[in-house]
């Protein structure tokens, strides 16, 4: 949060663990966790004390866990048979928005943070990638090559208007299990991983095998 650090994950076996270092390589890298699980850094609260991750199970299932930084410890927040990933804190870090695929197919949720706190549903016909406007009024997301947007309060309690659709975005990266894309400052532009069509190459040469 203080623009000076990047988390990232990084191999160093038996799994991929996070690492941090500044942005201008002006000291090693410093590692954060260690696990034979895979960590994917998501978000971070605006104190800098704790950083969601998604981590993964040796059955392929994700799950959402919390680093904290004074203690390096890591703790579990949503720990289920399903799958919970892209982790989002609010602008005020008093709520977390995330995906489970609780229902049969992935949603988009949002819990009080730290909690106790009932969860509310943000989409209704699929989402991932939850992203929050830096005014913490709207709530964004992903459905398949779709972004969407819906009005929410967080003043008092929590409440969520009808989604609308944005604009449709294909050929750009799904991501996973944490998001591919990100908000301006004003909140009126996205930045969005393109990927990239490469039309192969003509055959130029055919060879006869060797009998």
């Amino acid at each position: 949060p203080d623009g000076r650090n990047i988390v990232f994950l990084w191999f160093v076996g038996p799994g991929m663990n996070l690492f941090s270092q500044p942005y201008d390589g002006s000291s090693p890298m410093e590692r954060l966790t260690t696990s034979d699980r895979d960590h994917y850094p998501a978000s971070w609260t605006p104190d800098g004390r704790t950083l969601a991750l998604v981590e993964t199970h040796s059955d392929g299932h994700y799950d959402i866990a919390l680093l904290e930084t004074d203690s390096g410890r890591v703790r579990p927040f949503l720990n289920s048979p399903f799958n919970e990933e892209f982790p989002e804190f609010s602008p005020d870090g008093r709520w977390i928005a995330y995906v489970s695929d609780e229902s049969g197919r992935q949603e988009v949720y949002v819990r009080p943070f730290p909690g106790p706190g009932a969860k509310h549903q943000i989409s209704s016909q699929g989402g991932t990638q939850p992203l929050w406007a830096r005014d913490a009024k709207q709530l964004f997301f992903r459905r398949s090559n779709q972004v969407w947007a819906a009005d929410v309060r967080t003043e008092s309690g929590f409440s969520t208007g009808k989604p609308r659709l944005l604009f449709d975005s294909p050929g750009y990266s799904p991501g996973s299990p944490t998001r591919s894309h990100d908000l301006s400052l004003d909140s009126r532009r996205f930045l969005m991983v393109r990927q990239e069509q490469r039309t192969p190459a003509p055959v130029a040469e055919l060879t006869r095998p060797v009998e």
